[in-house]
């Protein structure tokens, strides 16, 4: 009878099992947002190629108040490469020899996994690796940073606030896919806060419009100067006479980019509440809405005082600021 059930159970798991190659069922991912998995022998580990791909994929991350890299990173040999490694979100993997057939970088989506990135790297030997890494930095950073970014974006659709996304809409004419863990903190005719609270502190964003009137309207200058006084207006801090503001000590990265179909600028730093001891890294996006002349700004923020990362947090309120469409 022993004998028996053990046979059923090995049927159960056998037929299981066909039933999902042939319907082509995968997991969905495993671990927490911003781990990688780079899959390549320790003797390749420790080659120049090896390091520069570890050094890239552990580039600081840029605009917050501690260093912290772009990924947290884990390297395990093939021989290693078993069924639960699989399923890590974010995997390199690193294949040197002689007679792989071409040399290349290659970039796949939901190979063992979903929502899962991969990138596969072939090269004869560790010198061709280092080329190839160099060669293809930016490609390699912006598909996992595009990849932590949809997954985010994928989350707020399903758990999505319809009061805060008419809010949007009925204020500013956009449609963004605003989560519900966010509330309402405070809203007007020409603003919205958006907050979500935590043990850990707090994160939110900031929606509010400027009148285009050339490009000067996205210098650095023009856009800081705007964000400090409708902040200083609406963001009071929890002193009396103190506010948020932008920390002008602490250098702010400027990018012009491009989303949804929309001239961005993209600014990154740290801000601070005036006359309060406040603070946190922020990300702002200034996007441009031609047929309106206007300018709606999506602006982030984390507060977490006691813990240091804060990478993840500002990455969730980027993704939220990606999912702008004007109507």
């Amino acid at each position: 009878m022993r004998h028996f059930k053990y046979l059923l159970i090995a049927i159960v798991v056998l037929m299981v099992g066909c039933k999902d190659k042939q319907t082509g069922y995968k997991p969905n991912v495993g671990g927490k947002a911003g781990e990688m998995l780079v899959v390549m022998d320790d003797k390749i580990r420790t080659s120049p190629g090896g390091e520069e791909l570890q050094a890239l994929l552990t580039e600081t991350y840029l605009g917050l108040p501690q260093e912290e890299p772009h990924f947290k990173m884990s390297v395990a040999p093939h021989r290693s490469f078993a069924n639960f490694l699989r399923t890590i979100r974010n995997i390199v993997m690193v294949t040197v020899k002689p007679d792989v057939k071409e040399e290349a970088v290659k970039f796949y989506h939901d190979r063992w996994a979903r929502p899962q990135a991969v990138v596969s790297i072939t090269a004869k030997d560790t010198a061709s690796l280092k080329q190839l890494v160099e060669a293809n930095q930016l490609k390699i950073l912006s598909f996992f940073n595009k990849a932590e970014r949809e997954r985010f974006i994928g989350e707020y659709k399903k758990f999505a606030s319809d009061e805060l996304m008419k809010l949007a809409d009925s204020t500013f004419h956009v449609h963004m896919s605003i989560p519900n863990s966010l509330s309402n903190k405070r809203s007007t005719k020409s603003f919205i806060w958006m907050n979500e609270a935590a043990d850990w502190g707090f994160q939110g964003m900031f929606l509010y419009e400027v009148p285009y009137v050339g490009e000067g309207t996205f210098s650095k200058e023009y856009l800081l100067n705007k964000r400090d006084s409708i902040l200083h207006k609406n963001v009071p801090g929890p002193s009396k006479g103190s506010f948020m503001t932008t920390e002008h000590l602490y250098p702010v990265i400027y990018k012009k980019t491009e989303i949804n179909g929309n001239e961005v600028v993209e600014m990154r730093g740290l801000w601070k509440v005036q006359n309060d001891m406040m603070g946190g890294p922020f990300v702002l996006q200034a996007h441009y809405d031609k047929k309106s002349n206007r300018v709606v700004i999506t602006d982030g923020f984390v507060y977490s005082p006691e813990k240091p990362d804060k990478r993840d947090k500002i990455r969730q309120m980027e993704a939220l600021m990606y999912t702008l469409t004007f109507k």
